[in-house]
């Protein structure tokens, strides 16, 4: 506005002594015409380049929450998928050993006084089962019988600490791989829930579906998820070097 301003009272001036008027007009509008235009151009330009920095800022603050939040997530997952892989891995074995059809127990029939003691005051079961058991006629019988619920019970601790942790971390796992993790837990709890129905409530025949599937299917699962679990690892080790 400033120079507008001078503009006008140039003109104005020039109309005051006259001659030439509209030359001298066009003369002094392209002087000051000029500085206008670069002036608002300037401006322009200046509040352009404002307007792009804040943009640019903007963008940069949020490329760098996003890799902040991948960098974090990323880490979480490589701290919590080992942890659920060791604990999945101990609860399948544990349970595959306590629903094998194969089982062996020790003799106690056939040992001596001495022997049997010993073994005893070594074994699983509570303070009242073993002073049953010294008592009963049949003790194989008594120690098989009863140590299946020690048994159980190691069983179900080791498959619960697997499956509150997987199911309380799931969410930093991609949803591919939980789900193969989801898949072994499922198989375990159904073997064990299946072995431990049996047991008291005494079913004959026994039901073995579940425990089968645990024998055929949860292998080659495992397998195929101790080889997505490594790959994972390895590929973020080699991303961070």
């Amino acid at each position: 506005m400033q120079y507008i301003d001078e503009l006008f009272k140039a003109i104005g001036a020039v109309a005051a002594i006259g001659g030439g008027v509209v030359a001298i007009a066009y003369a002094i509008f392209r002087k000051f015409g000029e500085k206008w235009l670069d002036t608002k151009f300037e401006e322009r330009l200046a509040a352009y380049r404002h307007s792009q920095q804040k943009e640019l800022e903007q963008l940069r603050f949020q490329i760098n929450a996003l890799l902040d939040r991948a960098t974090k997530l990323h880490q979480r997952e490589f701290e919590v998928m080992p942890e659920a892989w060791a604990k999945l891995n101990d609860a399948y074995w544990k349970v595959s050993a306590f629903v094998s059809p194969m089982q062996s127990y020790p003799g106690l029939d056939a040992m001596s006084d001495a022997q049997l003691e010993e073994f005893v005051s070594a074994c699983d079961l509570n303070e009242w089962e073993k002073t049953e058991l010294l008592e009963a006629e049949k003790k194989t019988d008594y120690y098989i019988e009863h140590i299946f619920w020690h048994r159980l019970h190691e069983a179900k601790s080791l498959a619960r600490e697997a499956h509150v942790f997987i199911a309380k971390n799931g969410i930093f796992l991609p949803p591919e791989i939980k789900s193969q993790f989801v898949a072994v837990d499922a198989l375990v709890w159904d073997a064990l829930d299946e072995h431990e129905q049996n047991e008291r409530y005494k079913a004959i025949p026994r039901d073995s579906k579940k425990q089968q599937a645990l024998r055929t299917d949860a292998p080659e699962k495992i397998k195929s998820l101790e080889k997505v679990v490594q790959g994972r690892l390895w590929n973020s080790q080699h991303e961070a070097l």
